[in-house]
C-alpha cells in the first residue's frame, strides 16, 4: 500500500528544561515499508513568562540522516494564558522500515507538561529529507543586536527547502518581530527573512507555532551555513532548523 497507512502517538510525557527527553516509549515499526510525511506536536503551556521553543528529534535504527525540527513560539502564561490552539504540524520525509525501533524526543527551553507527538506513516519508501537544528536555550537575542544563533553543516549535498524558526519573548508589550539571515558560503544572497509577529507577554502569555519559510537554496556537503537574527526587543531561546533535500 502506497497511500496513507496509519498514525502513531508518542506520549504524554513531561519534558525537562534544556534536556533531551524521550516522549512516550520506543516503538517498533510494524512489518512493511513506510515513510513519515507529517508530525503533529502538542504540549501544555509552560509557566508564566517562560518560553515555548524547542527541538523535536526523530531517531530510527538503521535509517541514515538527521531529523531535528524547531517548534513552538510565543510565551507561557500562568493566570493569564492565551487561548488554546491546535497541535503544531511539522512536514517531514523520513523512511521508516518495518521492524526498526523508533524514538521521539524533545529538547524544550523550558519544562512543559503532557508533550504528545503523532506521526503519520505512508506506505512505500519516501525521499530522504534531512533536517538539522541549532540554537535553543542560552541563545538569547539582545534588543537591536545581531546574534549568531549557530551554524549548520549539512552532511549531504542538496537544497535547503524549508526553514523553521522558534523563539520566545518574555516582556509585556514588546515587539516579537525580527530579521533572520542565512549566510551560505559560495552564494551571494542575501537570504534575509522576516519572522515573528505580534507583541510578547509576561503576565499575558500565549503559545504559537514556529515560523515556516519555504525556500530553495543550494548547499554542498560540509558547507557551513551561519544563522543570525536581529530582534527589535530582547528575546530568548532562538531556535532554527533547516530541511535539506
Amino acid at each position: 500500500m502506497m497511500g496513507y497507512a496509519f498514525s502513531k502517538v508518542f506520549g504524554p510525557t513531561d519534558s525537562v528544561a534544556n534536556t533531551k527527553t524521550t516522549v512516550g516509549s520506543t516503538y517498533v515499526i510494524p512489518p512493511g515499508t513506510f515513510n513519515i510525511k507529517k508530525m503533529r506536536v502538542a504540549k501544555a503551556n509552560v509557566v508564566n513568562a517562560k518560553e515555548c521553543a524547542g527541538i523535536i528529534t526523530i531517531e530510527i535504527t538503521g535509517v541514515d540522516g538527521t531529523y531535528k525540527y524547531a517548534y513552538g513560539n510565543g510565551t507561557g502564561g500562568a493566570t493569564n494564558g492565551g487561548p488554546s490552539i491546535s497541535a503544531e504540524p511539522i512536514e517531514c520525509s523520513i523512511n521508516a522500515p518495518g521492524g526498526a525501533t523508533m524514538t521521539v524526543s524533545v529538547t524544550d527551553a523550558e519544562a512543559a507538561t503532557a508533550v504528545l507527538v503523532s506521526c503519520d506513516f505512508f506506505g512505500g519508501q519516501g525521499k530522504r529529507v534531512d533536517s538539522y537544528s541549532t540554537g535553543g536555550a542560552g541563545k538569547d537575542p539582545a534588543a537591536a543586536t545581531a546574534l549568531t544563533v549557530g551554524t549548520i553543516t549539512p552532511t549531504k549535498a542538496g537544497n535547503i527547502k524549508q526553514i523553521r524558526w522558534a523563539c520566545g519573548q518574555v516582556v509585556d508589550a514588546k515587539s516579537a518581530s525580527a530579521k533572520l539571515v542565512l549566510t551560505v558560503p559560495g552564494l551571494a544572497g542575501p537570504f534575509e527573512y522576516a519572522v515573528g509577529n505580534g507583541c510578547s507577554g509576561a503576565t499575558l502569555g500565549g503559545a504559537a507555532w514556529a515560523d515556516v519559510i519555504d525556500v530553495d537554496i543550494p548547499v554542498g556537503v560540509n558547507v557551513i551555513v551561519t544563522v543570525t537574527v536581529t530582534y527589535t526587543d530582547a528575546a530568548v531561546s532562538a531556535t532554527v532548523s533547516l530541511a535539506v533535500a
